[in-house]
């Protein structure tokens, strides 16, 4: 979530509090009723997408690097192994095409590593089972990032909707008649921007009930 993101939610949470704290003052109101309802399934939504998005994926990157590790480590010694034997036959080609030391296989990006230690285990035709797993991990940061792109799409869609139902509240604030809450309800609609070192308050829109999110 970004600033604006949460400048925008700390908001919504404010204008929750103040129509919890007033219901009386529009209940009445069917069309105000039935657009908090939303507001507040928005927030619980946009909270909930927060929180996935904020995932710590450490874990899969080192999942990653161990399965990584142990692929390179389990093919190092059948490279040396075809190598002996390329040398020892004079197949200079096939000697070449296993010549790699630990830091060989390790280096380099993902995709390549994995290459590497691919073709070794193509050219002895052994143990190749070791990197069906590690072919599966490499992806796994890559969906990772696919399935935060998801929810940080969600995320505005939420923030969207949230802001719709905030305009048709806004558009009936003008049928509230009880003042301590238009006023309250009116502050609680000022988005504060929380990366100030004193926050300043910068009206969200136009008051009501011309007030729009």
């Amino acid at each position: 979530m970004n600033t604006k993101q949460l400048n925008k939610l700390t908001m919504y949470l404010a204008v929750e509090g103040i129509c919890d704290g007033t219901p009386t003052a529009w209940q009445s109101l069917q069309a105000f009723a039935n657009a908090y309802t939303d507001l507040k399934l928005h927030v619980t939504n946009i909270q909930t997408f927060s929180q996935s998005q904020a995932q710590d994926t450490s874990g899969v990157a080192q999942d990653k690097q161990a399965a990584r590790q142990a692929m390179c480590a389990a093919a190092l010694p059948i490279a040396n192994a075809v190598h002996a034997y390329a040398v020892k036959t004079k197949n200079n080609t096939l000697a070449n095409d296993v010549d790699f030391s630990m830091s060989d296989l390790m280096g380099g990006r993902d995709v390549q590593s994995r290459d590497h230690c691919q073709n070794i285990y193509t050219t002895a035709n052994t143990n190749i089972a070791n990197l069906a797993a590690y072919n599966l991990l490499i992806s796994k940061p890559r969906d990772t990032r696919a399935a935060g792109k998801t929810v940080t799409t969600n995320l505005q869609a939420e923030f969207d909707a949230a802001d719709v139902d905030l305009g048709i509240m806004d558009d009936l604030t003008g049928q509230i008649t009880v003042a301590k809450s238009m006023s309250d309800y009116e502050n609680a609609r000022i988005i504060m921007d929380t990366t100030a070192s004193h926050a300043s308050p910068t009206p969200a829109t136009p008051p009501p009930a011309t007030l729009k999110p």
